[in-house]
């Protein structure tokens, strides 16, 4: 299945249906109930670089003050916007870690010295959740069941 922007397949190029983003909510995807099968979804960001992640929702037991939806983990800093995709992003990992090439000062003054491409912060990343959700609600997009 394929969730997304129908209109960019405006030519009819794609072998299968895509169905509408805003129309489709995480509950109405099928889990099946065995030990531990996660349902992975590919998700697509940015068409012009075709940033790829890879999303794997598990079922977990609901925890009692936790506000869902979270991140349980995570690998990897996202990379700096406007990067160039995978291959600017490579170019950049390799000047970020070597001091002989010229591009090293320049990568490093241009995202902050604090940077660091190997850390993921799960605080901060369901900070960021907690915040798109508060700024969805009451929108088109935001949808809550109760059921």
């Amino acid at each position: 299945m394929t969730i997304g922007a129908p209109e960019f397949d405006e030519d009819g190029l794609s072998d299968h249906q895509i169905f509408e983003g805003s129309e489709i909510r995480l509950q109405d995807l099928t889990f099946t109930y065995d030990e531990d099968p996660p349902l992975s979804i590919l998700y697509e960001y940015d068409f012009g670089d075709s940033w790829r992640h890879l999303l794997i929702l598990r079922r977990i037991p609901r925890q009692i003050g936790i506000d869902y939806p979270r991140c349980v983990a995570g690998s990897r800093s996202a990379p700096p916007e406007d990067v160039g995709g995978c291959s600017g992003y490579a170019g950049f990992l390799e000047a970020w870690g070597d001091p002989e090439l010229e591009e090293y000062k320049a990568v490093r003054r241009w995202v902050g010295r604090k940077f660091d491409p190997e850390r993921f912060d799960l605080e901060a990343t369901n900070k960021a959740i907690a915040r798109a959700m508060r700024a969805a609600k009451g929108s088109y997009l935001f949808r809550h069941d109760r059921s």
